[in-house]
């Protein structure tokens, strides 16, 4: 399959990689190159880009020496060989260790010097835990893996070794094995990890489950507490617990600042009267029109309006054969703007909330950019696009009764109760429950609409809140006393209270 690639690549002009070239890559788009080896005789031919972390370092896949190939690219000015070092000592310490990982196969740098390369054995019939965990997150198949990981995981803190950047991605699954990536988050103690510092790694990779996923993490800790040996106390327990609600404020800081500047996954644009982030994977010259001018999308012939009102206007569009919604947030009158325009735009929040949704694994429209419109720095017109969800909504599932068994309706009706109460594990309400902004798509909840959204402080407010909600969200069935039912009992249970 290698020597296949490379002919069909050297059938082709693959021009060689500038260092000006990447440098100035901002994006996965970057066209396949080839590249010289400064102390081997077979050059790189990479053909896929896996990630660009803009002026530091990109990972592609390629061929080199007729093998299939993970190639990492370190550049950053001044940095690159200390990163290049790093990221090799990590995989030196888990190869000492017998810990599975993808062998270095070559350690070096390009012909200029200035791009420091290490290359790894490709582990063909492997996913990342993060792809699995998205594909597979309520299955007793994911459950097993899991319980693999936290072996591995286990064994690696009897070993003294601890990921310091821990995540999902940082593991391959094969049907035989699971594998460690990323050797530059790698840190190696002399000696086994002390139990503190052990369990608040663990709250590190229980926080990347999101919220909702709390049985799954108790049944987890069990078997990582019987590798170790422990007997587990309850304030084990609380201890773990408090890990992972401090890991997850941790990571939400971390993202939120993310999302609105310029980097790997995102770009920033702000100009004199525009403000502008959207999502790298979308990057086209038509996409970029749309971000430049999106007024003009609402004038063209063949727009499909879903929704025409004083305060938004949406809209249906198909960009590079992609589906996508672009909402309006309409400034009613002078009145109206006056009193918005020193504010975050609606624009603004649905983005950040859709995007701290996402990251704790609560379903909702992909976002995809948000555009405001700006006057001497005061905040006007904005737009907030998003995939668009091909599905029904909760009012169309449950108006049809009797052509849905009443397993079904009760199967759906649990699962829309707990999106609800793992947005309440965020102190999050939504603000507007109507059946028309819960989606059903594939069997799964889908929360739209998100600018009228709450973040509370407290718990006390968020309680309050929380009661004035699902009081909102029973008036939808008022006329329909059995899915009232269905959904009080889920509610209330026998208790009759929250």
């Amino acid at each position: 399959m290698a020597i296949n690639c490379v002919e069909s690549m050297n059938n082709t002009t693959i021009p060689e990689l500038a260092l000006k070239t990447l440098v100035r890559a901002d994006s996965i788009k970057l066209k396949p190159f080839q590249l010289e080896l400064s102390d081997s005789a077979e050059r790189l031919h990479c053909h896929e880009m896996i990630r660009i972390i803009p002026g530091k370092r990109l990972v592609a896949l390629g061929i080199w020496d007729d093998k299939e190939v993970v190639a990492k690219l370190f550049y950053g000015r001044g940095k690159a060989k200390r990163h290049l070092e790093r990221d090799v000592a990590g995989i030196d310490a888990l190869m000492q260790a017998n810990v599975p990982t993808p062998r270095i196969l070559y350690k070096g740098s390009a012909s200029n010097q200035r791009i420091q390369i290490v290359l790894f054995e490709k582990i063909n019939d492997a996913k990342s835990l993060e792809i699995i965990w998205q594909e597979q997150k309520d299955s007793d198949t994911f459950a097993k893996l899991m319980k693999k990981v936290i072996i591995e995981l286990a064994t690696q803190h009897v070993l003294g070794i601890l990921q310091r950047d821990l995540h999902l991605k940082n593991f391959l699954a094969t049907d035989k094995r699971i594998y460690t990536l990323d050797g530059g988050g790698i840190e190696k103690f002399p000696d086994i990890l002390d139990k503190n510092k052990s369990m608040d790694n663990l709250g590190l990779f229980f926080a990347q489950l999101g919220v909702g996923a709390e049985q799954l993490q108790r049944r987890l800790f069990k078997v990582y507490a019987k590798s170790r040996g422990w007997i587990v106390k309850q304030a084990d327990i609380d201890f773990l617990t408090a890990a992972v609600i401090s890991k997850n404020k941790e990571r939400w800081m971390r993202y939120k600042k993310k999302i609105m500047r310029t980097c790997s996954s995102f770009v920033r644009i702000k100009k004199l009267n525009q403000s502008i982030s959207y999502d790298r994977e979308y990057q086209s010259d038509a996409f970029l029109n749309l971000l430049h001018d999106p007024e003009k999308f609402f004038t063209q012939p063949n727009i499909s309006f879903l929704k025409t009102g004083r305060s938004a206007t949406v809209a249906k569009i198909i960009l590079d054969g992609r589906a996508l919604v672009v909402k309006r947030y309409n400034i009613k009158n002078g009145w109206h703007w006056l009193r918005r325009c020193l504010r975050a735009t609606r624009a603004e929040t649905s983005w950040r909330l859709s995007q701290k949704l996402r990251l704790f694994g609560i379903s909702t429209a992909k976002p995809v950019a948000y555009v405001e419109n700006r006057f001497f720095g005061l905040r006007g017109r904005s737009y907030f696009i998003m995939e668009y969800v091909a599905g029904q909504t909760l009012g169309e599932f449950f108006s049809n009764q009797g052509t849905k068994s009443d397993s079904h309706e009760a199967h759906i009706a649990k699962i829309v109760v707990n999106t609800l109460r793992n947005l309440g594990k965020l102190k999050i309400t939504h603000g507007d429950l109507k059946m028309t902004n819960i989606l059903i798509a594939g069997e799964q909840p889908v929360l739209i609409d998100l600018d009228g959204m709450c973040e509370h402080v407290t718990s006390f407010g968020f309680k309050r809140s929380f009661k004035k909600e699902v009081r909102r969200f029973m008036q939808n069935w008022n006329h329909q006393p059995s899915v009232f039912a269905l959904f009080q009992g889920l509610f209330f249970g026998k208790k009759g209270s929250l």
